[in-house]
């Protein structure tokens, strides 16, 4: 489900993609213990993919690569529903990798709902931007260019 909403994206390099396959390889086999580190780096990735397709300019782009991912969601994410979403995943992939957990009531599935959230937010912020785009507020072009 989310692997689709993946393709969907445009700016998601193939990486990504391939980071939650694996990741979901993993916990197919049974691998607990490490496909919760596979799924926070795809939301690693997931989330830079995004910020990049948002900042064209070398100098942030190079930021964004090189920033850890809280450093990235507090300073670039803008819009409010991913900010929220991808933070609380960070959250959770970080108990994935750490000797002790912070969240101690969440799990796994808790970490692929955020997951799936954000690719949501990500792909309605993008669809609604392009509904917006190819119907301007001030109403179609004339045909042929020519004034009304």
């Amino acid at each position: 489900l989310v692997a689709a909403r993946f393709l969907s994206l445009l700016g998601t390099n193939v990486g990504t993609l391939l980071i939650f396959t694996d990741a979901s390889a993993a916990e197919g086999y049974g691998l607990d213990q490490i496909c919760g580190a596979g799924y926070g780096k795809a939301l690693e990735f997931l989330v830079k993919d995004y910020l990049l397709t948002l900042h064209a300019d070398a100098e942030t782009q190079s930021a964004i690569k090189k920033a850890l991912l809280g450093r990235c969601i507090k300073t670039y994410v803008k819009n409010d529903n991913i900010k929220a979403v991808a933070e609380r995943a960070a959250w959770l992939r970080n108990d994935e990798t750490h000797y002790e957990r912070r969240w101690t009531d969440k799990d796994l599935g808790d970490l692929k709902r955020l997951i799936s959230l954000c690719v949501t937010w990500i792909v309605m912020e993008k669809r609604t931007a392009a509904a917006i785009h190819d119907m301007p507020a001030e109403g179609p072009s004339p045909a042929g260019g020519q004034s009304a």
